[in-house]
């Protein structure tokens, strides 16, 4: 990991560009940790100067800019969360990071490992922090069940089972739903399967993929549905399915299972979980098992004060790179998707 000379602040003027409904949640988060010091309310903005006016009065940021160029070149902003579709990340970061900005990039970073790397590569030569923005790496209860895991309790893990399927019909007259846009790299797998593969590889410890199989529902030239297993080369084995235009058929929409040879935990909402239950099994055939632990980590605030602090921190400390979630956590994930994209015959309209 490189470094940079540590700051000479004790705290980081953080920025949020395009303030959005995701930008919400990191705003709630930094409100929820601004009293500790570190993290500062600085500046908002968005190509709608009304709208970061709205966000940051509500807010308690301390500027407004009505323009991206605007806010990147504020001398005194520190580092930006990048908070705009994930199709316009890459040009976003970039133009933040020549600005001599870190970076905090919502997930995924980039459409393509293509475009990580060209973050991740002008990151380095600019020696500044670049995390994506993956909340999942720093979840409290997640650390907690990989504990339990390394632990013994539930045997060797063999088998991860998760779902996460959103019903948002599909509505051909409505020209704005990003989640149907090509063009706005819509489609299941980048915005809900990305946590699917994250958590299991999580759980796998990060064993690199093996082997793919996978089906897809294609729809106005997205993944509308897909199903995918992965196995990790050190035996466990990943079963997933997402879909955009209906809720799961096999089970709860946003839970995960993961089983052992001797017991299995059951994961609330996995992606954001607070809470886990840990079974053994009681006899043989695994059709009786016994409660054994609860994992109740809930949250400080929303979730995101976690990447937050550590982001914070990382860059405090004269970090350019997250120890946690790595440029290469980063890569493997993004390498994973474009492997099923690739499979699926799944480009988008900027990679044809």
């Amino acid at each position: 990991m490189s470094l940079i000379i540590k700051s000479m602040k004790d705290y980081v003027n953080w920025a949020i560009l395009a303030p959005g409904r995701i930008a919400v949640k990191m705003a709630e988060a930094m409100n929820g940790e601004a009293a500790e010091g570190k993290v500062r309310l600085y500046a908002v903005g968005s190509r709608n100067l009304e709208r970061a006016k709205e966000f940051a009065g509500k807010w308690n940021f301390q500027k407004v800019y009505g323009s991206y160029d605007e806010l990147l070149a504020d001398g005194e902003v520190d580092a930006v969360y990048v908070a705009n579709p994930h199709a316009f990340h890459m040009e976003t970061v970039l133009a933040a990071l020549n600005a001599g900005k870190h970076v905090l990039c919502e997930k995924p970073a980039g459409c393509s490992r293509d475009q990580l790397d060209k973050m991740t590569s002008l990151a380095r030569q600019k020696n500044l922090f670049f995390m994506e923005a993956m909340w999942t790496a720093f979840n409290p209860t997640i650390a907690q069940i990989c504990k339990t895991i390394s632990e013994g309790v539930i045997g060797n893990v063999k088998n991860i089972d998760s779902r996460f399927c959103n019903r948002n019909p599909y509505d051909p007259n409505d020209k704005n739903d990003r989640n149907y846009a090509p063009e706005l790299a819509g489609g299941a797998l980048l915005d809900l399967g990305i946590y699917n593969i994250y958590f299991a590889m999580m759980i796998a410890g990060f064993s690199p993929v093996a082997s793919t199989s996978s089906i897809v529902r294609m729809l106005k030239g997205i993944d509308a549905w897909n199903s995918v297993n992965l196995a990790f080369e050190n035996g466990i084995v990943t079963s997933f399915q997402n879909a955009m235009d209906l809720p799961s058929a096999g089970g709860p929409t946003h839970d995960a299972v993961i089983f052992g040879e001797k017991g299995y935990i059951t994961v609330e909402n996995f992606f954001m979980t607070q809470k886990a239950d840990v079974y053994v099994y009681k006899n043989i055939w695994g059709n009786e098992a016994d409660l054994v632990r609860q994992i109740r980590c809930p949250f400080k605030t929303n979730g995101y004060e976690y990447e937050l602090i550590h982001a914070t921190q990382c860059i405090l400390q004269g970090k350019t790179e997250s120890d946690v979630h790595t440029f290469k956590k980063s890569e493997e994930l993004c390498s994973v998707m474009d492997g099923l994209r690739a499979d699926w015959g799944m480009k988008y309209p900027w990679e044809k």
